[in-house]
């Protein structure tokens, strides 16, 4: 919580920036030059050349914008209550872009440099820590309404990393009896529809019941319960990923076997 002091050293000393009308783009400015990737997530400047944005009228119509929003939240800091609304509006509205408190953390610290090149003398150490404090508590405000990055999938996979992290960790727990596992998935997933048995011409025959022992089948089991463990032991590796996945689709492509098997032995699996 802020102290009525540092607030009012906070919203002095934003007063006095405030008033030089290169604050905002330069703050804009290295923060994209900082962190290329985020000018991305501004489609109106997102493949603007960054030695052409500070005359973009798209680019400085975000800066002020931004500012304008930082003025709201600095005007409401006495009251904590329209303080939390303008939190929570703000986080709200970035949520969609996804955008994370890690980028709020980066953004803050090039302000707070920006801030002490136009402010000079003025901006004391006190001044500083009181801006570090709002900061930290400007990011906590807003987080509450943000996904952290771990939680954000991937535009390709649709897999957060903590979805992988907990698929990977259960998947350790039940890894040594995979073999198991796939058998029991085939068994049933057979019982359940058996046009899909013919699928595998080594054992298409085969009564189900059967099955258990039959060297072809228990080839065929080792090598799904090899591939299964590959590909989620290559599930924080985009690349490897895909890499695994493309080849399942490559070398399966000739058997015809469609859409519907793949999800009964997906939904077996989570079974």
């Amino acid at each position: 919580i802020l102290s009525s002091h540092e607030r009012s050293l906070i919203r002095k000393t934003w007063d006095q920036a405030k008033k030089d009308g290169d604050v905002a783009p330069q703050v804009l400015f290295r923060f994209v030059k900082a962190h290329p990737e985020y000018q991305k997530m501004f489609s109106k400047f997102a493949n603007v050349p960054q030695s052409e944005l500070l005359g973009n009228g798209n680019f400085l119509a975000q800066a002020y914008t931004i500012l304008a929003g930082l003025n709201v939240v600095i005007q409401s800091l006495f009251s904590q209550e329209l303080m939390a609304n303008q939190l929570n509006a703000l986080g709200g509205a970035h949520q969609a872009r996804g955008a994370t408190p890690i980028m709020f953390e980066q953004f803050g610290g090039i302000l707070e440099e920006v801030l002490a090149e136009e402010l000079g003398s003025t901006f004391t150490a006190e001044a500083r820590q009181a801006w570090k404090n709002g900061l930290a508590a400007l990011v906590a405000g807003i987080a509450k309404n943000l996904k952290k990055s771990e939680d954000l999938a991937d535009p390709q996979t649709k897999l957060t990393p903590h979805q992988i992290r907990d698929v990977q960790r259960s998947w350790e727990n039940i890894r040594n009896g995979r073999n198991a596992l796939v058998s029991s998935i085939f068994v049933k997933l057979f019982k359940e529809t058996p046009r899909i048995q013919k699928f595998f011409a080594k054992f298409g025959n085969v009564a189900v019941d059967s099955l258990a022992g039959n060297a072809d089948y228990e080839k065929q089991v080792a090598l799904v319960a090899d591939r299964l463990d590959t590909i989620i032991s290559a599930m924080d590796d985009k690349l490897q990923l895909l890499g695994n996945i493309n080849y399942m689709r490559y070398t399966h492509t000739e058997r015809g076997i469609p859409r519907g098997p793949w999800e009964d032995f997906s939904r077996l699996l989570l079974d």
